[in-house]
């Protein structure tokens, strides 16, 4: 019997504390009455329109029709808690402390007093949950024979393999790669030549090209000693800030990074650049990867030093926040369970490089991983609570709060606000909630007068308008402390007060219950079970194990994505799948003796950078050879270098540095981060605050949602009008295309409004965890160079540098291919360069009036050069 499911009858008794839990125990004759006579009719009247499975109604993910329901709860936690008032939401909600239930009216002190009595005497209810019983195909001794393959065993350190050419081979990764390579009778390519190199490590580590400087010292000092002058070039990139933003990019591939939410209601995370800036300062203090994971995972429940840690374990949760959400979703079960399944998607993917989330309708196709194991794993994140912000407003059925964190940011104490300024803010949202409930009443008179049409598209867009504004203004508000210093604010995850059961659903569906399962890890991937204390979510154990070295997947899957990104291809071709349907690594004796090694030194990502960075298979030309072509066609045993074209962020940050334009500085925050919380459509972030640009946005997501709703004629009518009212109403308060010049790694990563100088080049998708990225080859990138304003700006900057440092053409030109391609131009580079710098003629219409015609020459010559293959291309 898999070790997850329990019959109900046993595992009942444990779904509360002592003698409060009735379970499925036989009611006595008085518990039965006093329910049914005094609780059940209230619920029915009072409850059921919002909160059951039979009216299709789950406001705040709550159904009180069943026992299980209530003890599950919703998205603010279970609603019972039997024989504990306090800790019971739905005490606090009919006394309106919590939540106004019913809403516009109080119970009558006779009813209260019931429900007091009956949560005291351990809530007995007789509407036990009709649960099937879900059966696994995947046998104890399916997952048993599963341990056994290559992927789920634990790693152990191989012999380093003995080679012919001894002298070839300057450290361990060199005898493994050499001695595949002599087994299939080939050898490596020839090296590659001295500022081959240097490209290739600056690229590398940091994401730039090489500087004038860095070229003519490596020149001179990798003829004399190559291993010496490579090793000290790798370790003051390894020590440049510059690492951990070009790393940091890496990371945030995998965690699926975005500043807004995506889908049908998108508004911004302002607070997600914190994790972003958290993922950097990682990398460059070269924090251990099981730290950094554990963090991630659990960084709420880690022991802290001072506030300081604590606010980063806080920040780093982040990780579980910062996904895809469907605001829109009216079903609030159904986006909990969307939002947990996501949460279980990235964490086994990114760490794991296993699909748990393809079991959670069924068990796993291909994989030991039965239903049952989803279900162990979501119950982890089922008790935990997930804070990514949002406001509350009518297009966001989904708002959350965010965690304040413990120490203030010393960057925001000049946005502290004066008494007055404090008072105004309490004004405006006084004025706020009063126009809202005066569009609410006037909106309701309409419906009961039977108006239709324009007045009711109009009374609804009133409705919104005083809605988002009012919340937004709330949460301004909440923003500051009441002396009007401002409070700091992070997306992550915190630990439930009080742990509820998790039970298998049929086919995944919300209202096929079956039997409950046990929180746990995935069986294939534990030698022995691992005990979880019932009292607590569990999740603090599984970052635990995800961070240990006993985890047999974790160094591995990390040192592939650290060979990926080095080598230009990973041993394991398949970084997200490890399992059965995933490639068969290329070199499994070296990932072993990588993985190994990894832990060994600490999970240092620096360390293992500069034993890649530093081998002699890195220093290898990317040279084609027929002979090795022939056996090795796609060079999975590296007979050459993996040539490669740059990622879209290191393109456009070369363009900027090439023309002397780059800003290294990290900005503070994001531009969606100051822009606040708002909705973004076609690359703008309206205002939710403001009240006249409120109007706006939410016109612009009513025409959205009134399309997708049911309701027939009248809502797509209502949808096509407020469509447009968005194009009268204007309001935009901030374009996501700013003309900015840090790092392309602090641009906003707004969900399906990404930068073109971003998408263009195949960056991440932020609604998915990317391994690897695709490297397309289009017709629009070639367009992208002829024709993008900032492209052809930064030609012209880079030309005006060029002439600022050299008199003559020759020169430019030299001085361009070295800042450009971090080599010397031929002569008959030169040649050519000079004749197309004499024949160019000057179109009309394209240039700025005060740009000589040398200016548009050479301008013209340096787009040419920043459009090449050799610019784009890394040999």
């Amino acid at each position: 019997m898999n070790k997850h499911v329990l019959p109900l009858l046993i595992i009942a008794t444990l779904m509360a504390a002592s003698q409060a839990a009735i379970g499925q125990e036989e009611l006595s004759r008085e518990q039965l009455n006093f329910f049914e006579v005094k609780i059940r009719p209230v619920l029915v009247k009072e409850c059921y329109g919002c909160h059951s499975a039979k009216t299709g109604a789950t406001k705040g993910g709550l159904m009180v029709d069943t026992k299980e329901a209530l003890l599950l709860g919703g998205d603010s936690g279970p609603a019972i808690v039997p024989g504990e008032l306090d800790e019971s939401l739905l005490w606090g909600s009919i006394n309106h402390e919590d939540y106004n239930m019913p809403p516009g009216k109080m119970l009558s002190e006779k009813v209260i007093a019931d429900f007091r009595t009956w949560i005291e005497m351990g809530a007995p209810d007789p509407r036990v949950m009709k649960v099937a019983d879900i059966k696994s195909e995947i046998t104890d001794a399916d997952v048993e024979k599963g341990r056994e393959f290559w992927a789920f065993k634990k790693p152990t350190k191989p012999s380093v393999p003995r080679v012919q050419n001894e002298s070839w081979a300057h450290s361990e990764i060199d005898q493994f790669v050499l001695a595949k390579l002599e087994s299939s009778e080939l050898q490596p390519a020839d090296d590659a030549d001295a500022e081959t190199v240097l490209r290739r490590l600056t690229y590398g580590l940091i994401g730039l090209p090489p500087t004038p400087q860095q070229v003519d010292w490596f020149r001179k000092n990798f003829k004399r000693d190559p291993e010496a002058a490579v090793g000290k070039v790798v370790d003051q990139l390894l020590d440049s800030d510059q690492f951990g933003e070009r790393w940091g990019r890496h990371w945030l591939d995998v965690a699926r990074y975005g500043e807004s939410t995506g889908r049908e209601v998108n508004l911004t995370f302002p607070n997600a650049w914190r994790y972003r800036d958290y993922v950097i300062d990682s990398f460059n203090e070269d924090k251990p990867y099981d730290q950094f994971v554990q963090e991630q995972i659990a960084g709420d429940l880690l022991p802290a030093k001072n506030d300081e840690q604590w606010a980063d374990n806080i920040i780093a949760t982040g990780f579980l926040a910062i996904g895809p959400k469907t605001l829109a979703e009216q079903n609030g079960r159904q986006f909990r369970l969307d939002l947990i399944d996501e949460q279980v998607d990235v964490t086994s993917r990114a760490v794991l490089g296993v699909s748990v989330a393809c079991a959670r309708c069924h068990d796993h196709k291909f994989d030991p991983i039965p239903q049952s194991d989803y279900y162990a794993m979501s119950g982890i994140f089922e008790n935990t609570s997930t804070h990514y912000g949002t406001i509350d407003t009518l297009q966001n059925r989904r708002p959350s709060n965010l965690i304040m964190l413990p120490i203030d940011d010393p960057k925001m104490k000049d946005k502290k606000l004066s008494r007055k300024e404090l008072q105004e803010l309490k004004d405006q949202l006084a004025e706020a909630q009063t126009e809202f409930r005066e569009a609410t009443r006037a909106r309701q008179q309409m419906r009961r007068n039977g108006s239709s049409g324009n007045n009711q598209q109009q009374a609804f867009i009133s409705v919104a308008r005083a809605s988002s504004r009012s919340a937004a203004l709330k949460a301004k508000l909440d923003s500051y402390d009441a002396n009007g210093n401002p409070l700091t604010y992070a997306m992550g995850v915190q630990k439930v007060k009080t742990p509820v059961v998790t039970r298998l659903l049929g086919r995944g569906e919300f209202d096929q219950p079956g039997q409950v399962v046990d929180r746990g890890f995935p069986q294939v991937l534990c030698e022995e079970p691992i005990e979880l204390n019932p009292k607590s979510s569990g999740r603090l154990e599984l970052a635990r194990w995800m961070g240990s070295a006993d985890n047999p997947l974790t160094a591995r899957v990390m040192v592939n994505r650290i060979w990926q990104h080095m080598m230009g291809q990973a041993i394991v071709r398949t970084p997200e799948n490890f399992g059965a349907t995933g490639q068969a690594p290329t070199h499994p004796e070296l990932l072993d003796w990588l993985a190994v090694r990894f832990v060994e030194e600490g999970w240092s990502v620096k360390t293992l950078v500069r034993e890649i960075a530093t081998s002699h298979i890195y220093r290898t030309s990317s040279q084609f050879n027929s002979s090795a072509f022939h056996v090795d066609p796609t060079n999975e045993l590296l007979w050459r270098f993996e040539p490669r074209r740059l990622e879209a962020e290191a393109l456009r940050d070369s363009i900027l540095a090439v023309s002397g334009e780059l800003d290294k500085q990290r900005p503070y925050s994001s531009l969606a981060g100051t822009a606040g919380e708002g909705l973004v459509r076609d690359g703008t972030i309206f205002s939710v605050a403001d009240k006249s640009n409120s109007g706006s946005a939410m016109n612009s997501m009513s025409s959205r949602r009134g399309s997708a709703r049911r309701g027939g004629r009248m809502q797509n009518m209502m949808a096509s009008m407020t469509e447009r009212a968005v194009n009268r109403a204007g309001g935009a308060i901030t374009t996501l295309d700013q003309p900015v010049n840090y790092r392309s790694v602090y641009l906003p990563v707004v969900r399906d409004n990404i930068a073109r100088s971003l998408e263009v080049f195949d960056f991440a998708e932020s609604t998915m965890i990317v391994g690897k990225r695709e490297a397309s080859n289009t017709p629009d990138q070639g367009l992208y160079f002829l024709n993008n304003e900032f492209v052809i700006r930064q030609s012209e900057l880079f030309a005006k540098r060029l002439m600022e440092e050299h008199k003559n053409v020759g020169d430019q030109v030299r001085g361009a291919f070295l800042r450009a391609y971090g080599r010397d131009a031929t002569d008959a580079e030169i040649s050519a360069a000079r004749d197309f710098y004499e024949q160019f003629e000057v179109p009309t219409g394209r240039w700025r009036r005060d740009s000589g015609a040398a200016l548009k020459k050479l301008t013209a010559l340096c787009q040419g050069i920043l459009a090449s293959a050799e610019f784009r291309f890394l040999n």
